[in-house]
């Protein structure tokens, strides 16, 4: 018997690790074709696919030995004020099972080491994606509104719809998470993760306060894009400061 938990654990340490690796390389695709929606998109799809397959596999193996221990947090490197920012990092928490917080002006992520990972590589990628997309909004002539007012708009829209799409993704993918891991075990691992992250890292939240949007119309344009970005999941290693501490 412990030497069938070992290849187990040996097999699950396998996969995790090569799902890792292909939705890293799946991400940083994704990145580069930022302006390409359908190649992207396509991408993306494929390694939420990807992860999506892993926790259902191993849901109940996990429920059973999870412990505080395995949790970490994750150092995004960013510290810019910005709430579309902020709004990002909770889209990539929906989707890997982790919750953000900020120390200081760093928002950080916390969870298991594999979700914190791909939590890490997700919201580099919006952050990309969206940088990317609205310096292409040109906006239009207006004496109230400056560009730059009219890009900031632009990405609250755009980001107000990704995190909207992401929640859908995770009542999805914890439905899922939550049958296979109670089927054999009787343990919720949605559950388990959620309350063992908020003990570790002593984590509570407020409601947020609104957002405030100076241009209308350059905020529907952005939901617009936010429609078009490609989520189920995604993936690239390219910051140096990104890192992984207990």
């Amino acid at each position: 018997m412990t030497n069938f938990k070992s290849k187990q654990r040996e097999n699950e340490v396998t996969k995790r690790d090569k799902m890792i690796e292909k939705i890293t390389k799946l991400l940083a695709m994704a990145k580069h074709n930022a302006s390409n929606e359908t190649e992207a998109t396509t991408a993306l799809r494929q390694a939420e696919a990807m992860m999506r397959k892993y926790d259902v596999e191993f849901a109940d193996v996990e429920a059973q030995k999870l412990k505080e221990d395995d949790f970490e947090k994750g150092f995004t490197g960013e510290t810019r004020r910005s709430r579309w920012l902020w709004t990002l990092a909770w889209a990539a928490a929906d989707l890997t099972s982790t919750l953000p917080y900020k120390r200081g002006k760093e928002i950080i992520f916390c969870g298991a080491k594999e979700d914190v990972q791909v939590a890490l590589l997700m919201h580099d990628y919006l952050v990309g994606v969206t940088e990317k997309i609205s310096s292409n909004y040109s906006g239009k002539f207006d004496p109230v509104f400056s560009v730059r007012e009219q890009r900031q708009s632009f990405k609250v829209g755009m980001v107000s719809v990704i995190r909207e799409r992401a929640a859908e993704i995770k009542k999805e993918r914890e439905a899922e998470i939550t049958q296979a891991s109670t089927k054999s075990s009787g343990k919720d691992l949605v559950v388990i993760k959620q309350d063992m992250i908020k003990h570790k890292f002593n984590l509570s939240y407020r409601t947020a306060r609104p957002t405030y949007v100076s241009d209308s119309g350059a905020y529907y344009k952005g939901q617009e894009a936010g429609g078009s970005v490609g989520l189920n999941r995604q993936v690239k290693g390219s910051k140096a400061n990104l890192r992984l501490t207990g």
